[in-house]
Order: C-alpha cells, then sequence, then structure tokens
C-alpha cells in the first residue's frame, strides 16, 4: 500500500527562475501532493494571481498542490491584518489550486469567504489547526472539531454533505513520546469513519507520528525538500527510506 507524502516548500519571492529551479527539484522527488506556503514570501505585495498561476503551471498537473498561506497565530512568517490577509486567500483562491488550507481558527468573514469562494472554484478544503506548545487530550481534539463543524452548518450555514468531504489537518507539538498517541488514535478513529484527517505531532519527539502516522489512517503526512516550514520535519528521501523499513513487507 503506498501512502501520500506532501512536500511543503517556501515560496520566498517572484523571481520565476529561482521559484522554477526550486519546483524542478521537488518534482525529481515525485511527492504525492505538493504545498506552497506563500507566508514565506520575501514581500506580500508579489502574492498577486500572476505569481500563484505561474507557481501552478510549473508543477506537473499530475501533483495535487495546495496553497496555504498560514495565519501569523499558527506559524506564520507574517503578521498582516484581516483585509490584507483576506485580499491575499481571494487571489490564491483565483487560481484554482486543488486545495486551499485555511486555519478553523480565523476570522468568522474570512472563513466564509475562502469557503464559499473554494465551493465555487471547485477547490477542496483542508481546515487546520495547529497547537506549538503541547498536544491536546484525544477527547478535547474531537470537541474542538465538532464546535468548529457546528459554527459551519448552524453559523455559516454550510451544506452538511460539503462539510463532511473537507479535510481536517490538526497538528500538534509532542512535549513527551507518549504524545504522538493522540494523533494516531484521531487518524484511526476517521478512517473508521471515512472522514479524511491529516494529523501528527511537531518538533522532534513528535517525529514518530510523523512518519507512522498514514499508517493508522492519516490522508497524508508532510516533509520538506531542503528548508523545513515546520517544527521536526524530515527531508523527503528519509520519509521514504523510514516508510520503506517499516510498511513495505507487511503492506
Amino acid at each position: 500500500m503506498k501512502f501520500n507524502i506532501c512536500v511543503a516548500i517556501p515560496i520566498e519571492t517572484n523571481n520565476y527562475d529561482k521559484n522554477l529551479s526550486l519546483i524542478k527539484k521537488v518534482l525529481d522527488e515525485k511527492p504525492d501532493f505538493i504545498e506552497l506556503r506563500f507566508d514565506f514570501i520575501n514581500n506580500v505585495e508579489n502574492l498577486t494571481r500572476e505569481l500563484g498561476s505561474s507557481l501552478l503551471d510549473m508543477i506537473h498537473p499530475t501533483i495535487p498542490t495546495i496553497f496555504s498561506f498560514r495565519d501569523y497565530s499558527e506559524g506564520g512568517q507574517v503578521k498582516i491584518d484581516k483585509k490584507e490577509r483576506l485580499k491575499i486567500l481571494e487571489n490564491l483562491l483565483e487560481v484554482q489550486p486543488g486545495f486551499i488550507d485555511i486555519e478553523m481558527n480565523s476570522e468568522k468573514e474570512v472563513l466564509n469567504h475562502v469557503i464559499n469562494l473554494a465551493i465555487k472554484k471547485k477547490i477542496n478544503l483542508i481546515f487546520s489547526y495547529h497547537d506549538f506548545e503541547k498536544t491536546q487530550s484525544y477527547k478535547e481534539t474531537l470537541e474542538l472539531i465538532l464546535r468548529f463543524e457546528d459554527k459551519l452548518i448552524k453559523n455559516l450555514l454550510i451544506n452538511t454533505n460539503i462539510v463532511e468531504k473537507n479535510i481536517y489537518k490538526v497538528i500538534f507539538t509532542a512535549q513527551n513520546f507518549e504524545d504522538n498517541i493522540i494523533p494516531i488514535n484521531l487518524c484511526q478513529y476517521f478512517s473508521k469513519n471515512n472522514r479524511k484527517i491529516i494529523s501528527f505531532c511537531m518538533g522532534e519527539i513528535g517525529i514518530f507520528s510523523r512518519i507512522i502516522c498514514v499508517k493508522f489512517g492519516s490522508f497524508m503526512t508532510y516533509c520538506s525538500l531542503e528548508e523545513k516550514t515546520a517544527p521536526g520535519q524530515i527531508k523527503i528521501e528519509k520519509l521514504r527510506e523510514f516508510h520503506n523499513l517499516l510498511f513495505e513487507k507487511s503492506s
């Protein structure tokens, strides 16, 4: 059985040649997904539809692409106001990537606009939550997701069928090795209920769950090409080596 691997790459410039060189290196590794992290940009004014479209054109059409502009409160690299952030997200959505990643804790106006535009453009939604300090309990995390779904359906009036098709991305920070059990249990629960979730722990202690989460039902796991975009990311060749050693015979 093949497990999905996503390479997360920071987009730091609008320079065509530099971006093309970076994308070619990623394509050589043949990942299952590519995430473009736009919050690493050197100047937010460069985050235009033209840049997004140019990058998408560089990526082979058989590799689904995730666009992310991570909020500052959840590990984003730039701090901007809501109006500017909404404009950037709108520009990214207009390019029509395969997926858009938006934080569950986003303000109602931002969530509503992003969700409705994504639905209109037929873009898959990834609703993410990142805790850079700790790992919440299994019960707390399920309650967090249920509250969010309730908000989508009752407050934002999003169709239940659309809500059930989205992907949740719930990422913690491991303070001890036992924390790795929480995301693994979450992956098993969602997988058994035919729902999609991505869940593991960040940090050096969380590398274990980052590697094996896919075995227990995580839709994918994330890795790096060269520069890390999150604590504990390992390079794609090492991740594949671990997967081959751990799962090749059993699958």
